[in-house]
């Protein structure tokens, strides 16, 4: 005999679901700085900029930006963040790529020995990551391991002032 908490979560999960992720508004000081930054930094698509908002497509999800005087990640924080989605053979050029645009970034690191991880910051001061699920195999020695090593992301450290 099945106690009603379980029917009911059985019952729920077979209901309707989410068929995927949409998209994410984030606050910004400056929403064309926002597009701009995308747009050169990381390859993003410009969906539209209009007063007060704007709109990028990067890795098949739409990020909006919305004008706002605070609300974004705390200088020293890592919560909350934005995880972008990397494929192993593009890990390390867009770290590149983003430190060509004036982002400091720090090395790529790892929990468990393949998964790749770095943080770097918007101009507004959002957190993201860039995440690989499975780095290159040669490439895994580069990575700093965590476990190994107690390394903590310089997150007070990826503030900058973008001026792109």
């Amino acid at each position: 005999m099945t106690s009603s908490s379980t029917r009911d979560a059985r019952e729920s999960a077979q209901g309707p679901v989410p068929a995927g992720f949409n998209h994410m508004s984030i606050p910004v000081k400056d929403v064309g700085q926002a597009v701009r930054f995308f747009t050169e930094a990381l390859g993003a698509e410009e969906v539209f900029v209009r007063e007060g908002f704007g709109e990028v497509r990067c890795g098949g999800v739409v990020i909006g930006f919305s004008k706002q005087s605070g609300g974004w990640t705390a200088h020293d924080a890592e919560y909350p963040h934005y995880g972008l989605l990397v494929d192993a053979d593009d890990m390390w050029p867009l770290k590149e790529r983003l430190e060509s645009h004036g982002v400091p970034t720090h090395d790529i690191w790892t929990r468990d020995g393949s998964t790749g991880l770095m943080y770097f910051r918007d101009p507004s001061g959002n957190l993201f990551e860039l995440y690989c699920p499975r780095v290159r195999d040669e490439d895994a020695p580069r990575m700093i391991h965590q476990g190994q090593t107690g390394f903590k992301p310089p997150l007070a450290a990826l503030n900058h002032d973008w001026k792109g």
